[in-house]
């Protein structure tokens, strides 16, 4: 089993933790070993420690998987900036429950994370470090930048184009190819049609 953390040790890093026990459920996969957080140390969190603040990756001298549980896409751009070590990899993971409706024309970048029950459709891209909670669905044609993130419930029907670092809030529906511009937060329930 490939050993793999979590950047952030607050809720979205437990979702987090609850995604990769889901995949270990299926399929024994990851082997956890904990958190790395800057404002929590010698704790620990759901049974796991937090091991270090997270500047102790750049010495890290072995293999090692990290998750980016992070929920201001600016602050995990900022976070990604200052990790230098090359042995730190960054794995998409996947919740057991999703659908993907074509592997051949949905891309998806490094270090992204897909919640349960979240629906994919075709010719979608994805970029590096997007985190996609619960029961989103993103239709075809949809393009989503770097660092965003989509939390639950969020809705995009077609062609949407979403910038990097953005924030898209709790049930969102986004009916149209809108362009959303980078550095955009998006508030829980927003309609964005024409």
């Amino acid at each position: 089993m490939k050993k793999i953390a979590i950047i952030g040790s607050g809720g979205l890093g437990r979702e987090i933790l609850g995604i990769i026990q889901s995949i270990n459920r299926k399929k024994k996969t990851w082997d956890f070993i904990g958190f790395y957080d800057d404002n929590l140390s010698d704790k620990l969190i759901n049974d796991y420690p937090v091991i270090d603040k997270i500047e102790a990756l750049n010495s890290i001298k072995e293999e090692l998987h990290i998750l980016i549980a992070i929920g201001n896409p600016k602050v995990k751009d900022i976070i990604l900036k200052k990790i230098k070590n090359p042995n730190i990899l960054y794995p998409t993971i996947i919740h057991p429950s999703v659908q993907i409706y074509s592997n051949d024309t949905v891309r998806l970048g490094k270090g992204v994370v897909i919640g349960a029950n979240c629906v994919l459709t075709v010719n979608i891209t994805i970029a590096d470090f997007v985190y996609i909670n619960t029961a989103s669905v993103i239709s075809h044609d949809t393009r989503i930048g770097k660092y965003s993130i989509l939390m639950p419930t969020v809705s995009i029907s077609a062609g949407a184009i979403v910038g990097e670092r953005v924030y898209i809030g709790n049930g969102t529906k986004i009916d149209y190819p809108i362009i959303i511009e980078d550095n955009s937060i998006i508030k829980a329930g927003t309609i964005l049609t024409r």
